[in-house]
């Protein structure tokens, strides 16, 4: 039986999956930021989110009526829900946040256009490339050519990587506007780790080349937040992700249909 996890006075809280997917901005705001999180991981999925559900706590639920996750209360017990929400709500409590109310204005549609890329690129290639993986991997390679029956088609691919292709120019254009390494120049804030997490996994996939080589800024851009963000994603590949750096490896190792390749995550 799963049961809740207090929240502890005094402290930061994120209830989310155990997974690397939309959630996982928020753990590298907190990271990046130097602050310390208790990072309640949910498991098993989706029923690990029932102990905090309004079915179980009534008003007292910090999921705020949505009964979705991911959620953060602060030290002070106020919740936020809604990733969008959270990054701009934990990014000005925390110090990584515009100064300013136009600056602000902008960081928070950079933040919305984060939250479209995983949208329309990001979750709608997942599980194509999962299929690959998986096709190309398993019974050595014997199934790769049902890997489009099976999901890895183009009617699907083709049009996420165009909508990744389509924001692209307005991001560069953003960064260079902001006259600094990051959307709001020379100062980490909150949109900017929305943007760089949403385009490292989106990136990482097989069927995504160098989107970037026309785009200095943005090329840029990432690896200076790749540097900074290395001793987390370290971290997490050794401690949460039983050894796979990238999300597909990691969800295809743990969830592949044949038990006898199954990688089982050890949880407390």
């Amino acid at each position: 039986m799963v049961h809740a996890v207090a929240h502890l006075p005094g402290t930061w809280r994120l209830l989310y999956y155990d997974a690397p997917t939309r959630g996982e901005q928020i753990r590298l705001l907190f990271a990046l930021g130097g602050v310390p999180l208790q990072d309640v991981r949910l498991w098993p999925f989706p029923n690990g989110l029932d102990p905090y559900r309004k079915a179980a706590l009534g008003a007292d639920s910090p999921l705020l009526g949505t009964d979705k996750c991911p959620c953060v209360t602060a030290p002070d017990g106020t919740h936020c829900v809604e990733t969008s929400n959270i990054m701009h709500f934990v990014g000005h409590q925390i110090g990584m946040a515009p100064q300013t109310e136009e600056a602000d204005e902008r960081a928070v549609n950079l933040c919305l256009i984060a939250q479209e890329l995983l949208d329309e690129v990001f979750y709608p290639l997942l599980m194509p490339m999962l299929v690959r993986r998986l096709t190309r991997t398993e019974l050595l390679g014997l199934l790769r050519p049902l890997s489009g029956l099976l999901g890895d088609r183009s009617a699907k691919v083709e049009p996420a990587v165009a909508a990744l292709r389509a924001r692209l120019p307005a991001l560069e254009r953003a960064l260079e506007a902001s006259g600094g390494t990051f959307f709001s120049g020379e100062a980490l804030t909150f949109e900017s780790v929305a943007l760089f997490n949403a385009l490292r996994d989106i990136l990482a996939y097989e069927c995504v080349g160098d989107e970037l080589a026309s785009y200095p800024r943005l090329a840029a851009f990432m690896a200076a937040l790749e540097a900074r963000a290395r001793p987390y994603f370290e971290e997490r590949t050794a401690t949460h992700q039983c050894g796979y750096p990238d999300v597909v490896s990691y969800l295809a190792a743990t969830n592949t249909p044949f038990p006898w390749s199954r990688v089982a995550k050890q949880r407390d």
